[in-house]
C-alpha cells in the first residue's frame, strides 16, 4: 500500500525545538507579533483550554505564539502547558515574552530563558495532561481508523469473498475468506472499507481514496486457488462485507501534541470536502484539503481560508459584472497528512466554510 514514507519523520520533527525563542528563521526579520490591547498580565490555565485559545488571548495573530514563548531550558518538553500553570507577560531585554511563573515572576522567566538556573538534570515532562492545541475528541474519529491511500494500489489487494457462516454479519472470532494475492499465515491484516474518492478541483486528477478499517483478522490458512482464511480478532463498529479489501494494517502515526505554526506549503490549496456533513463547516469542524505531505503540509500547519468574492454589477458602468476581492473567512490547522490530502480542524470561522474555499498561509501582519 503506497503511503508517504517520510510522513512519520516529518511529524516527529514537530516536537523537536532547538532555539530558545523557537522563531521561524524564514520570518525572523518580520515585525514582532501584535499583542492584543486587553492581553492579560497573568493568566491561570484551566482544564478545557487549548493552546490556540490561550494564544488568542494574547495575540492578534495566534499562529505566531512561538515567537513570544519563553522556553525553559531545564524542561525537555518546554512548550507544554498544563492546567493551573500561571502564564505571565514579561519584557525581557526589550522583548515581550510569555512564560510560566515558577514563583519568581519575570526574573524567574528570564533565568529559565537564559539557562542561569541551578539544575542537576533536565526535567522530562509528560504530554499526558498537557493543554492541547485543539480538542482531541473533535478529531479522534479521523485519527483512529480512517486513512487516505492510492486507489490503484487499493484495487490490487485481496478482497473479501465470503464468510464461514454464509452471511457477512460478522463478529470477533468469525472466519472469513479472502481471494487474491496469497497472505502470510500467522500474520495480522486489516480489513478496509472503500470510501470517498478525492479529485483535485483544479487538475481533475484523482489524488486519493479514503478507506476505513472495519476489522482485523489473523490468517489461518491459504489455498492454491488464491483463497485465504482469516479469523477476525477485532472489529470496529461495522460488519465485514463482500468486496472489502485486506492488507497490512497501516500505522496512522500522529504526534501527541500539535503546535500551531504558519504553513509553508509549496502552493495554495482548497477545501475539497467537509467531513461528516453535506453542507458547510464551522469552528470545530473537520475538513479535507488538497494539500498533503508532497506539497509540504505537516501536522500543526495553520492556513487562512478565503471565500471567493461575490460577483456584483456596476450600476455606474452599464451593469458590468465586477468580482469583489476574496474575503478571509476563517483558519484551519492540519492534523493528519497523506500524499496529496490532509485533514484539518477549523480553528475559527467568521462565515460558513465551503468546498472550493481557498487556502493560503497566514499573512504576517
Amino acid at each position: 500500500m503506497k503511503m508517504s514514507l517520510n510522513k512519520i519523520a516529518k511529524a516527529l520533527l514537530l516536537t523537536t525545538f532547538s532555539s530558545a525563542m523557537l522563531m521561524s528563521t524564514a520570518h525572523a526579520n518580520n515585525p514582532p507579533p501584535t499583542l492584543k490591547a486587553d492581553a492579560p498580565n497573568r493568566y491561570t490555565v484551566k482544564k478545557g483550554d487549548t493552546l490556540w485559545d490561550i494564544s488568542g488571548r494574547y495575540l492578534d495573530s495566534p499562529w505566531r505564539w512561538k515567537e513570544i514563548w519563553a522556553t525553559n531550558k531545564q524542561i525537555k518538553n518546554p512548550n507544554l502547558i498544563y492546567p493551573n500553570d500561571i502564564l505571565i507577560l514579561c519584557v525581557i531585554k526589550g522583548q515581550t515574552l510569555i512564560g510560566v511563573d515558577t514563583g519568581e515572576g519575570c526574573a524567574g522567566v528570564e533565568k529559565q530563558l537564559t539557562g542561569n538556573v541551578v539544575a542537576n538534570k533536565v526535567t522530562v515532562t509528560s504530554t499526558a495532561n498537557s493543554i492541547p492545541s485543539i480538542p482531541r475528541s473533535a478529531i479522534q474519529h479521523w485519527l483512529d481508523k480512517t486513512v487516505i491511500v492510492n486507489p490503484q494500489d487499493f484495487n490490487t489487494t485481496p478482497y473479501i469473498l465470503a464468510s464461514k457462516k454464509g452471511n457477512l454479519i460478522t463478529a470477533t472470532g468469525d472466519k472469513i475468506y479472502a481471494k487474491g494475492v496469497p497472505l502470510i499465515i500467522g500474520q495480522r491484516y486489516g480489513i478496509y472499507r472503500e470510501g470517498e474518492l478525492y479529485t483535485d478541483p483544479t487538475t481533475k486528477n484523482i489524488i486519493g481514496l479514503e478507506v476505513t478499517q472495519v476489522a482485523t483478522g489473523l490468517v489461518t490458512s491459504t489455498e492454491t486457488n488464491g483463497v485465504t482464511s482469516l479469523q477476525l480478532t477485532d472489529s470496529y463498529g461495522k460488519e465485514v462485507r463482500e468486496g472489502d479489501r485486506v492488507f497490512v494494517e497501516l500505522n496512522n502515526s500522529i504526534p501527541p501534541v500539535f503546535y500551531p505554526t504558519p504553513a509553508s506549503t509549496s502552493r495554495g490549496g482548497m477545501i475539497v470536502r467537509v467531513m461528516d456533513s453535506i453542507s458547510s463547516a464551522a469552528k470545530g469542524s473537520v475538513v479535507a484539503i488538497n494539500l498533503g505531505s508532497t506539497e509540504g503540509a505537516k501536522p500543526g500547519d495553520v492556513l487562512t481560508v478565503y471565500q471567493k468574492g461575490a460577483l456584483v454589477r456596476d450600476i455606474k458602468d452599464e451593469d458590468t459584472p465586477v468580482r469583489l476581492p476574496n474575503e478571509q473567512t476563517g483558519m484551519v490547522m492540519v492534523f493528519n497528512t497523506f500524499d496529496h490530502i490532509s485533514y484539518a480542524y477549523v480553528l475559527s470561522s467568521e462565515l460558513p466554510l465551503n468546498v472550493g474555499d481557498q487556502l493560503l498561509p497566514p499573512p504576517y501582519l
